[in-house]
């Protein structure tokens, strides 16, 4: 039992008094301030952030796609149904019914089809050495149906990112916050599925929903700032990791503001990147990030070639976006994991246009293994600690309203303590 926890039990049965509590936290926490002005002689400003929304960056608009784009999951499984051999009205008839045995004007040849209990597994519909196989284990067990993908290229035809190639290429995007030339091939691949034809700051449902359920599973992602004046524009560090611990939310059900987090000291998740600061705006140089999720999130993200860019807001949030080239497969797992009704889209028309569309790392055959994508991000104010409670980075929630020192010490007390995932008390 750690000191701490040993005299708060103490104090509650009574056999300490208060003020011998108040003097036990003492040393301890002389220490920890200690430890918070030695790191601030090796940098004199250094801001924690608790990651708290990754989406892929979407930007919907009239013409992306022409041909009237993917639909929903209604129609995507009707076009399933029709490629079985199913007229349009009896796919329908199956939609509507739940797929019972014995629809009337079905034949009964045709409904030998069904599957599952009575009803057509969407799932299950490959096939592969006369079996009957998973799509999103079996990708290439039903041919390639050619989904729409998002058309044009070029000045005039949006889509958030970054310059990934250098050079011109002629699937390129205008970004419509920088007006430079980006790629984004991810973008391409889903812009025309119902579930993606979004833009900010709506955000896609179906990765909402996944981020906001794994947000009470799974560790908190982490990101610092360290520089001389992060207020001022100038050369700054910026690093990534993974917490030992979940996201601590506010009463709305947001990441809490000034709450601690306990660095995992697996290498894995630990990116550092050289940053710049520029009116306010935080880029890094290209480099490679990894960071582990969960299941049924992404499992994990990762790119080469990483950019980065987020504004630094007065209230002491992050928001922006991150890219590179990503491998394909990544994304496509975090598809097939949801099945083909919870991912919304078609899940071997997206494993085949992602293999079309990649641009990026090629391997031996000459394949592209990643493809171009971008993440809008955000992130709030929250103080990091090493596994030893050495305040790593400390929240800022703005010009006049940041957390004290003190606070960052008893942040960091908690955590050397064994309380991972406190709340820092605020001063506002």
């Amino acid at each position: 039992m750690s000191r701490r926890r040993e005299s708060t039990k103490r104090t509650r049965s009574g056999s300490h008094s208060s003020r011998c509590c108040a003097l036990t936290y003492l040393p301890a926490l002389t220490v920890l301030l200690g430890a918070i002005a030695l790191s601030s002689s090796a940098d004199a400003e250094s801001r924690g952030y608790a990651i708290s929304l990754v989406h892929t960056a979407t930007y919907s608009e009239q013409g992306n796609c022409p041909d009237g784009g993917n639909g929903s999951t209604t129609q995507i499984h009707e076009r399933i149904l029709m490629a079985q051999g199913f007229t349009k009205q009896q796919a329908d008839q199956i939609l509507t019914s739940g797929g019972a045995l014995g629809v009337a004007g079905i034949p009964v040849a045709a409904q030998s089809k069904l599957l599952k209990g009575g009803q057509f597994d969407f799932d299950k519909r490959g096939h592969l050495f006369g079996q009957r196989v998973d799509i999103g284990d079996f990708p290439t067990s039903v041919p390639d149906d050619h989904i729409e993908t998002v058309q044009g290229a070029g000045p005039g035809h949006y889509a958030y990112g970054f310059d990934l190639a250098g050079k011109p290429t002629d699937y390129a995007f205008e970004d419509p916050e920088t007006h430079a030339l980006i790629q984004d091939q991810m973008w391409r691949v889903l812009g025309c599925f119902t579930a993606y034809e979004y833009r900010l700051p709506a955000i896609p449902y179906n990765e909402g929903i996944a981020w906001d359920t794994a947000e009470d599973a799974m560790p908190a992602w982490l990101l610092s700032i360290s520089g001389n004046d992060l207020s001022k524009d100038g050369d700054v560090t910026v690093t990534f990791d993974r917490a030992l611990d979940v996201v601590m939310r506010n009463a709305r059900g947001a990441v809490l503001s000034g709450s601690s987090y306990t660095v995992d000291p697996d290498p894995r998740s630990h990116s550092v990147f050289k940053g710049h600061v520029k009116d306010h705006v935080l880029t890094i140089e290209p480099g490679k990030f990894f960071i582990q999720g969960e299941s049924q999130f992404y499992a994990v993200l990762r790119f080469t070639d990483t950019h980065l860019r987020l504004r630094l807001k007065p209230d002491g949030t992050l928001r922006g976006f991150i890219g590179g080239y990503q491998p394909w497969l990544d994304y496509f797992h975090y598809l097939a994991i949801r099945g083909q009704e919870d991912s919304e889209v078609d899940l071997p028309g997206v494993y085949y246009a992602m293999k079309r569309l990649a641009d990026g790392v090629p391997d031996a055959s000459g394949q592209n293994s990643a493809i171009s994508a971008t993440y809008y991000l955000e992130a709030a104010p929250a103080f990091i600690t090493s596994t030893t409670g050495q305040v790593v980075a400390r929240a800022y929630e703005g010009a006049n309203v940041g957390i004290s020192a003190d606070a960052s010490g008893a942040a960091a007390g908690s955590a050397a303590a064994g309380g991972a995932n406190s709340t820092a008390a605020a001063s506002k």
